[in-house]
């Protein structure tokens, strides 16, 4: 029975450790500047006197296997 105590705390020592490195490591990252919004940013565009020039749509590539960097 006692035995049977142990081995359950230590395992959930165990979880606990792991819960903890993993909020350590892929927690919310707290960042020193805001990030830009949309707004600010269309602001920007606008005061800068330039013209933004109109979005466009990339064509997919005709051989995609020699764009590839990685294996798969």
């Amino acid at each position: 029975m006692s035995l049977t105590v142990f081995l359950a705390f230590c395992i959930l020592g165990c979880d606990f450790l792991l819960y903890a490195l993993f909020q350590w490591i892929y927690g919310e990252k707290h960042r020193n500047h805001p990030r830009r919004s949309a707004a600010r940013r269309e602001k920007r565009h606008t005061l800068s006197g330039k013209e933004v020039e109109e979005t466009r749509i990339l064509p997919f590539p005709q051989h995609p296997i020699q764009h590839r960097t990685g294996y798969f």
